[in-house]
């Protein structure tokens, strides 16, 4: 990590580098740490996008096969949502990859890709 810029703030140090930012208090008084990451593994995340772009796509050309389309496409776009905003919630985005397996249902071809799509949020999210 770069660190930027280093500086004793109220008793404490405060460093922040890459979207990254530690603070610190006084030892035996009120001690306070706090991790924020802006920063996103952008490969990753571009990973995801595309993948969630392909589903998509996959879902138009085999709606007629899906379970329930509007769900699907709902649940996509919930899930594009979660992923394009400052601090995805991986619980929300896992559960709308839950509801989306289901309103999928058994379309093969679109059940590949979005196994492709659950490996890429999976790598993504950890």
């Amino acid at each position: 990590m770069t660190i930027w810029r280093s500086r004793e703030a109220s008793g404490g140090m405060q460093i922040t580098g890459n979207g990254n930012q530690v603070n610190t208090g006084q030892i035996g008084g009120d001690q306070r740490q706090s991790y924020v990451s802006t920063g996103q593994d952008t490969s990753r995340l571009q990973a995801a996008l595309a993948k969630l772009s392909e589903l998509e796509a996959a879902m138009e050309e085999h709606a007629v096969e899906l379970s329930n389309v509007d769900l699907a496409r709902r649940t996509a776009g919930r899930i594009g949502e979660e992923l394009n905003s400052a601090r995805p919630d991986e619980r929300r985005i896992r559960d709308n990859l839950e509801d989306l397996g289901l309103a999928i249902g058994s379309a093969a071809a679109v059940v590949t890709v979005l196994q492709g799509l659950t490996a890429a949020l999976d790598a993504l999210l950890g």
